[in-house]
C-alpha cells in the first residue's frame, strides 16, 4: 500500500478508535521546520490546555465549585497539565505523519489519556517555511474521575506554522490553530466546544548531537456550553 494512502487511513482510525483526555492541548502538530526526509523524530514533555468539558461539569453540579472562566484561568478543574509523547515519521521530503500518546497522572481532578494522529506538509526552503497540519484526536477519563459520569471528548484541529531558521540548530516558530471538538458526559450531556490561539515555539539542537529542546508558549481561548474564556498555553518536550 502507498505510504500516502497507509498515512490518511492511519489517521482516520485513529480519529475513530482514539480515547484521550478531557484536557485539550493545542496546537497539536508543531511542524519546526522540514525535519529529516529519512529518519523518524521522537519527542516527550509535558504541555497544558483547556477542559473544555468544564462548563458542562458546572451545570450538572460536578465540579468542586461553580465554573470560573477568566477569574481563574489555572483553576485545575478547567485548565490541566499532561503527558506528551509523539513521533514524526516522514512520508517523503515534504509530508509526514505525526502519531502522539498523552495521559494525566497528577493536578487531575479528572484524568484521561489518548491518542491523536495528524498529517503536515511542509512548503518553502530549508531556512524559512509553512507547515500547514491536520489532526484527529479523541478524549476520555473511561470514567476514573471524582464523579459517576464518564467524561469524552473527539475533535479535528488545523495549524499552520510558520518558521525560520536564523542558523544552524535553531528553529523559531508562530503557531495558530483552531479546532472544534465533540464533549460527551455521560450519561446524557453532548456540547460543541471550539479552541483557538496560537503558540510561539523555539526548537533548538542539544550539542553537536540530534537531541533537541522544544519550549512552546502562547494563549487560547475556549468556547463552550455558552462559556468563554482565556486559556495560558505552555509546553517543554525533548525530542531525538
Amino acid at each position: 500500500m502507498p505510504s500516502r494512502i497507509l498515512a490518511f487511513l492511519t489517521t482516520g482510525v485513529l480519529g475513530v478508535l482514539a480515547g484521550c483526555r478531557p484536557t485539550t492541548t493545542g496546537p497539536m502538530v508543531m511542524r519546526m521546520g522540514p525535519g529529516l526526509s529519512t529518519e523518524r523524530f521522537y519527542q516527550v514533555g509535558f504541555r497544558t490546555g483547556p477542559r473544555l468539558n468544564a462548563p458542562q461539569l458546572s451545570e450538572r453540579g460536578e465540579l468542586d465549585g461553580a465554573f470560573q472562566g477568566d477569574a481563574k484561568p489555572f483553576d485545575t478543574e478547567q485548565w490541566g497539565v499532561a503527558f506528551d509523547g509523539a513521533v514524526t515519521l516522514p512520508l517523503d521530503e515534504r509530508l509526514s505523519l505525526h502519531v502522539g500518546l498523552q495521559g494525566e497522572f497528577f493536578l487531575a481532578p479528572v484524568p484521561g489519556y489518548g491518542l491523536y494522529s495528524g498529517l503536515s506538509y511542509y512548503i518553502g526552503t530549508p531556512t524559512v517555511g509553512l507547515a500547514p497540519a491536520f489532526a484527529v484526536r479523541g478524549a476520555s477519563d473511561f470514567g476514573l474521575g471524582e464523579t459517576d459520569s464518564t467524561s469524552s471528548l473527539f475533535g479535528l484541529e488545523g495549524t499552520c506554522a510558520f518558521t525560520v531558521h536564523p542558523e544552524a540548530g535553531v528553529s523559531l516558530g508562530l503557531v495558530p490553530f483552531v479546532g472544534a471538538h465533540r464533549s460527551l458526559v455521560n450519561p446524557g450531556s453532548q456540547q460543541t466546544a471550539l479552541y483557538y490561539g496560537a503558540v510561539v515555539a523555539a526548537q533548538i539542537s542539544l550539542s553537536a548531537g540530534k537531541s533537541k529542546l522544544e519550549v512552546s508558549g502562547g494563549y487560547g481561548r475556549a468556547h463552550a456550553n455558552g462559556a468563554s474564556w482565556n486559556v495560558p498555553i505552555a509546553g517543554v518536550r525533548g525530542g531525538r
